[in-house]
């Protein structure tokens, strides 16, 4: 399993901070090599699963509040036995595993905090009439299918290192009878903003072939490195050792002493991003706009 850092690996801790660590973005380490192809949402879910409070109010809920059993292909049902009204402060469905990173953990968001541009029209299938998009989706990805307390269907679709989550309209995926698959575009007019959103819906289906070498954009570069900064700073090390965690001692080295003290800013500018995003600015990579303020 590709776990996140503080899950797969202890904090670091202080006088083996460089050991066995180079260069981030061409590392041996592979603790946080799976965040390279996170969404926005993702993210969202990598900062608050290192909220205290979030943790707190997480461990008073049993695992056994929330339903899972295995449906066809591909397809895990989840449905919730209760009411978790603490999980909707959060902006949650329900609690989902807290050591389960951003790849693998069933995270759904409410709509009220992640409304949704992408959503899947279910309508009836002819008797000899193929689907593509459902044949192509439950070969190619791992489908989780929420129906939330007020009978609504949601749907994570986990594939090549993405995860997208989109609701569903018309009939249910359940029924008994054969189904076909739409994709619907809500509020989204211009036609070079559905391309881009396409795009990256249409990653989820690289599942099966080989593996592309990482593509950090300079937005996921910084929210990594502000990841990394605030479990350096969690397990009390310095800004100059958060470095050497992120680019590798020796590149840490020769920065460091360097005039006008760019590495010392970015290491701290990277801290006071990954403080934010945990205290409750994690909201803000869902679209919201401005910060929980129970979360801080």
């Amino acid at each position: 399993a590709r776990d996140g850092a503080i899950i797969a690996h202890p904090h670091p801790q202080k006088g083996d901070t460089m050991a066995n660590t180079t260069n981030l973005f061409g590392t041996s380490d592979p603790a946080y090599a799976y965040t390279w192809k996170l969404s926005r949402s993702r993210w969202a879910w990598e900062f608050l699963r290192r909220n205290p409070r979030f943790l707190e109010d997480a461990s008073r809920h049993d695992p056994e509040e929330v339903s899972y059993r295995p449906a066809c292909r591909s397809i895990t049902l989840v449905r919730p036995r209760c009411d978790q009204a603490e999980a909707e402060r959060w902006g949650l469905a329900f609690f989902p595993d807290v050591r389960a990173n951003g790849f693998e953990a069933d995270v759904f968001w409410s709509g009220a905090l992640y409304p949704r541009t992408v959503s899947v029209h279910v309508g009836p299938r002819g008797e000899h009439e193929l689907c593509e998009i459902y044949e192509e989706t439950t070969r190619l990805c791992n489908i989780v299918h929420l129906t939330d307390r007020v009978g609504r269907e949601h749907l994570l679709l986990k594939g090549d290192g993405c995860v997208v989550q989109v609701r569903c309209e018309g009939l249910s995926l359940l029924c008994p009878e054969p189904v076909r698959m739409q994709i619907v575009l809500d509020g989204v007019s211009d036609l070079d903003a559905k391309m881009k959103i396409l795009a990256k819906a249409r990653e989820i289906y690289k599942h099966r072939q080989e593996a592309s070498a990482p593509v950090w954009t300079r937005h996921r570069r910084a929210l990594c490195h502000a990841l990394i900064a605030l479990d350096c700073h969690m397990a009390g090390l310095s800004h100059h050792e958060t470095a050497c965690v992120i680019y590798g001692p020796d590149r840490a080295a020769h920065a460091w002493g360097e005039p006008g003290g760019a590495m010392k800013g970015e290491m701290k500018r990277a801290l006071k991003k990954g403080l934010h995003y945990k205290r409750g600015g994690y909201t803000e990579l869902l679209g919201a706009s401005k910060p929980l303020a129970h979360a801080a």
